[in-house]
């Protein structure tokens, strides 16, 4: 069942819900009060009590000033309230201003009752309220602080001289100051550390005509004033001091001295007072920013949920989470979840310009507001849920950390648009989980935790998955979403397992300016360079062939490695070779990459060279942190990978020769991580698909005769595998000769070897280079076969077989008697007719014996084709021109 919205549990004030709300609520000023004016939640006693939440400091320091004006035991004389800038320290001031001006009216709230208890009274006893705020007063030109306290207490003239003097007066005379009040007596100081610090102010006393050593003798005397008003206050009956020291100066040097120098007047004496403490800033906030909340059950269902999530991530989230005192401080900050006040008040707050309770109420003001406007859905408030989009919040961050880093949320974190790096994440993640937005939500926490006045800085993942994670939300997206920002954030930092943004650009930032500055050259050639380093032995490879002659025309495997996907260059190179036509064309294989592909490929090579170009300068990698460093290492190495692996998937389209011309095929993406070569894998491909045999049945030899063919020398039947597309190609002459064996053998066919013939037994110890395949049925009628070494059949002692073509036959003596032919002869012409297809048995039997014998040849070819559909103009061109390229003298045409 999911949970409720927190904005139907927990109603803001109206003033929020409207998003009209005064950023001066949450700045109590003790000035503005004095004089009358300022926000209704400060300047009204009623109204002040009922929206203040009573904490036990609050309680406390209003007791024990109470105690003390009573005249009872246990009251301290001299009160600081110290706590970090902005902590409340002004609104404890105004609690007493009210409580002791204006009591009465307060009466009936639940703060007044908890003082009278604390107290141990049954009334406020009426008092004069003297008060001093250090950043209204003006150390230059108004009245000193004694002056000032003689006024309002109605006897300025018993200080009168010294007020003029600008000269501290005495502890007697300031003891005087107090008897002659009549009564109680309440001393109200705030921000005096800044007022001795502004003595001293080198802009202003230039201003005014002042000089430094005015400042400074002035400066003494304030000190020295504050040094006799708590000896006073002391043993003065029923009179308190009450100051507002801050635990660190927010004011610079002067600052420092100040209070160092304050501290020391009033450590011996003084009581100090936290009005705001622990989880009670919890109380104050729901207090201030809502009027109530709707169904306790429904809160605590909530933070049960919540408690349960943590429990079984176990170790995925902080130990704290998953102690069970962690769900009642669930409890206590909702509608806020605890991780993000206390980012604020612990990180932020710590900021000098960050007033830690006011600050922490004024932003968060903010963010209830944007998101009760946005209808926000999230059963709590998170880190991840501030809209670091809206102007207002942004800003109020900003201006205490830097305007550079406004671009560094538009860039990386929000945008108006949505086009910041994050938020275009969260749209990539799936419309199931954009509504989520934890790219973009785990970006804005590591945001709030990067900055704090200290060293402290940066989330563990731990810490984000509390910043992120709600029951709804699948756990492992934090991890996914966190490992692509990683990846893509240009300010993103990671130091010792923690995340932080940076003014400072970070790796991925270094390296998107590199990858712009690859020159597409450099692609190019790294391109080639993993094309050599993966292309492999299986087939002959040739890279980038640029024209026909760069590939030879041979009997071997050949693989040409194109540039780009094939066009007409694929076209020449599987019919030329250099000027010539390919003799060899189905030896011939073109690799080329598939066109959709090279985009990704292109970025491969891109961001391998911007990687390798960072590690490669000593200057800049010197500079990366070590974390940078090993990364970069680490990123070197995936995009070594990657490039080889994207070349795979991008060279996988495969051209052979066929029938009709060129045919290609897509070999698909190979599997990642799979060790190959180009070549492999354009064998495997080739085999697989029965393009190219290691092992051929006998049967199939037969096809490498033409029609009507009885038989063919063995070299040319090899030599036809090589040629003809139609015709797979085999991988080399050891699959012939192992058909070849298996054939003769089995009674396939027949293989005649000089005058000797083979059939039905085993080929042994022959010479190949001599074999000619013969057609079963256009064997001999007489033959011999020879099986185990017997001779059979009705051939002669001799063994001498007859021979297949009569032009052969060995010629008998002179029948006549006359004398027989001489053995040799000097010149030998023959003029003959045959058949276009038998035009390579006259070579084979005729040329070739001719050559062997050393003879020099002169061969005259008259050639007659006809075509009744017509012979084109453009073949006889071409064939022209091989006759050209041939040296062929024409004598005819």
């Amino acid at each position: 069942m999911a949970l409720p919205a927190w904005r139907e549990v927990a109603l803001p004030h109206e003033d929020i819900r409207r998003g009209r709300f005064d950023e001066s609520t949450f700045a109590a000023d003790l000035a503005d009060v004095l004089a009358g004016r300022g926000p209704l939640e400060y300047r009204d006693p009623l109204t002040f009590f009922r929206k203040t939440y009573p904490t036990k400091g609050m309680v406390r320091l209003l007791g024990a000033v109470v105690r003390r004006l009573s005249g009872e035991k246990g009251g301290e004389p001299v009160v600081q309230i110290q706590t970090p800038f902005g902590g409340g320290k002004t609104h404890g001031l105004v609690a007493l201003y009210h409580l002791f001006r204006s009591g009465e009216e307060a009466r009936g709230t639940e703060l007044y009752a908890r003082v009278l208890e604390e107290a141990g009274v049954e009334r406020i006893p009426e008092a004069k309220v003297a008060v001093f705020v250090g950043t209204a007063a003006d150390p230059l030109k108004g009245r000193t602080p004694w002056g000032e306290l003689a006024l309002q207490l109605g006897h300025y003239g018993l200080l009168e001289e010294h007020d003029k003097a600008r000269q501290a007066p005495g502890k007697e005379r300031l003891y005087e100051l107090f008897r002659a009040a009549g009564g109680p007596v309440l001393i109200l100081m705030d921000e005096v550390a800044e007022y001795v610090a502004r003595t001293v102010d080198p802009t202003a006393l230039h201003k005014e005509g002042g000089s430094l050593e005015g400042g400074r003798a002035y400066q003494t005397q304030v000190l020295a004033f504050f040094q006799e008003l708590t000896e006073a206050v002391k043993v003065a009956p029923q009179v308190a001091l009450v100051m507002t020291i801050p635990s660190s100066a927010p004011y610079g040097e002067e600052g420092e001295r100040a209070l160092l120098q304050l501290q020391r007047i009033a450590g011996r004496l003084e009581a100090i007072y936290e009005p705001v403490k622990g989880w009670e800033i919890y109380d104050v906030i729901r207090t201030r920013l809502f009027e109530g909340i709707r169904d306790e059950g429904v809160v605590r269902k909530v933070a049960e949920r919540y408690f349960e999530l943590y429990r079984r991530l176990g170790t995925e989230v902080p130990d704290e989470a998953r102690d069970p005192a962690y769900r009642e401080r669930m409890r206590r900050a909702y509608p806020f979840h605890p991780e993000l006040i206390d980012a604020l008040y612990e990180r932020w707050g710590t900021l000098s310009t960050f007033q830690r309770t006011r600050g922490v109420l004024r932003f968060l003001a903010e963010i209830v507001a944007d998101l009760y406007g946005r209808e926000h859905s999230a059963p709590l408030i998170h880190s991840a849920h501030v809209n670091l989009a809206n102007p207002s919040i942004r800003r109020e961050l900003v201006k205490h950390i830097g305007n550079e880093f406004d671009s560094v949320i538009a860039a990386d974190i929000a945008d108006p648009e949505g086009q910041a790096k994050a938020q275009r994440l969260d749209r990539e993640m799936g419309s199931e989980y954009v509504r989520f937005q934890v790219a973009s939500g785990l970006a804005t926490a590591i945001f709030l935790y990067s900055f704090s006045g200290g060293e402290r800085k940066g989330a563990s993942p731990a810490q984000l998955r509390l910043a992120a994670l709600r029951p709804e939300v699948p756990p492992p997206l934090v991890g996914d979403a966190l490992g692509r920002l990683r990846e893509l954030l240009w300010y993103l930092h990671e130091a010792s397992g923690l995340y932080y943004f940076s003014s400072q650009p970070n790796l991925n930032r270094i390296v998107v300016e590199r990858e712009n500055a690859v020159d597409p050259e450099q692609i190019r050639q790294a391109l080639r360079e993993r094309l050599e380093r993966i292309a492999g032995r299986e087939l002959r490879v040739y890279l980038e062939p640029h024209s026909p002659q760069d590939v030879p025309d041979t009997k071997e495997l050949k693989l040409a490695v194109l540039s780009e996907p094939s066009g007409s260059l694929a076209e020449e190179l599987l019919e030329k070779a250099g000027t010539t036509f390919r003799t060899y064309k189905n030896t011939l294989f073109l690799l080329s990459p598939d066109p959709n592909s090279l985009g990704d490929l292109h970025r491969a090579a891109r961001r391998y060279l911007a990687l390798r170009s960072i590690r490669e300068d000593r200057t800049l990698y010197g500079q990366l942190s070590a974390e940078n460093r090993h990364r970069l290492d680490e990123l070197l190495r995936e995009a070594d990978g990657a490039l080889t692996q994207k070349l795979f998937m991008a060279y996988r389209r495969l051209t052979k020769p066929g029938r009709q011309g060129p045919e290609t095929y897509d070999m698909g993406i190979p599997t990642v991580g799979e060790a190959s070569t180009l070549a492999k894998r354009v064998y495997e491909y080739l085999k697989a698909r029965e393009f190219l045999l290691e092992r051929i049945a006998p049967r199939h030899l037969l096809s490498a005769l033409a029609q009507g063919e009885t038989g063919k020398p063995l070299q040319e039947v090899y030599e036809a595998f090589l040629r003809y597309p139609h015709l797979p190609v085999l991988k080399g002459w050891e699959v012939l000769e192992e058909a070849v064996r298996k054939g003769v053998a089995e009674g396939t066919f027949g293989l005649r070897v000089g005058e000797r013939y083979y059939f039905q037994e085993p080929v042994l110890g022959i010479a190949w280079e001599e074999a000619f395949l013969v057609r079963k049925e256009a064997l001999p009628p007489e033959r011999e076969s020879v099986v185990d070494g017997e001779k059979k059949g009705e051939a002669s002692s001799e063994g001498v077989a007859p021979k297949p073509d009569s032009s052969e036959e060995e010629v008998p003596p002179d029948s006549s008697g006359g004398e027989a032919r001489p053995e040799r002869v000097q010149e030998y012409t023959v003029k003959v007719r045959l058949p276009w297809n038998r035009l390579s048995d006259f070579l084979r039997g005729v040329l070739m014996p001719l050559q062997r014998e050393g003879a020099e040849m002169e061969l005259q070819i008259e050639l007659r084709a006809r075509s009744q559909e017509g012979i084109p103009r453009a073949t006889l061109d071409k064939i022209r021109e091989t006759l050209d390229q041939l040296q062929a003298k024409v004598e005819e045409a």
